[in-house]
């Protein structure tokens, strides 16, 4: 991911329901950036970015290897159904392998029923619920 990049990760920021400016994403990867354990990649299709991940390495107190997660993870609605999720969820699956990870693991909303039949197809097991306690922006 380049700073080009930027404006068209804000725009699939606000198809996946958070809208943010390129600044904002800019601002949000900064925080990281130097982080070796977070990760950000775009996916193009004909030169034009179609698709955004970013993920994580993690620690847990009950495994000695360390987790993988899925952040973020969006299809332009023009190219859905054509790979380009699979693509990045592979790309997922190596970068978290490479790292020694016991898991690759992702959180999705209820609502997001299409989501979630998407992630079964690529082998991801329904493993709990989350639970979230909002301060606020």
């Amino acid at each position: 991911m380049t700073d080009a990049d930027l404006p068209a990760v804000a725009r699939l920021m606000g198809e996946l329901g958070y809208p943010a400016t390129p600044g904002q994403v800019r601002s949000r990867l900064a925080r990281v950036a130097e982080d070796e354990d977070y990760a950000a990649y775009v996916a193009e299709v004909d030169g034009e970015v179609a698709g955004f991940l970013g993920m994580m390495r993690g620690w847990t107190y009950e495994h000695e290897r360390p987790y993988a997660r899925i952040l973020t993870l969006v299809v332009d609605a023009a190219v859905r159904r054509r790979g380009v999720g699979a693509r990045l969820v592979e790309f997922a699956d190596e970068w978290a392998r490479e790292r020694g990870a016991y898991v690759l693991m992702l959180n999705t909303n209820v609502r997001r029923e299409e989501a979630h039949r998407f992630y079964e197809s690529m082998g991801f097991s329904r493993t709990g619920y989350r639970y979230a306690r909002a301060y606020g922006e």
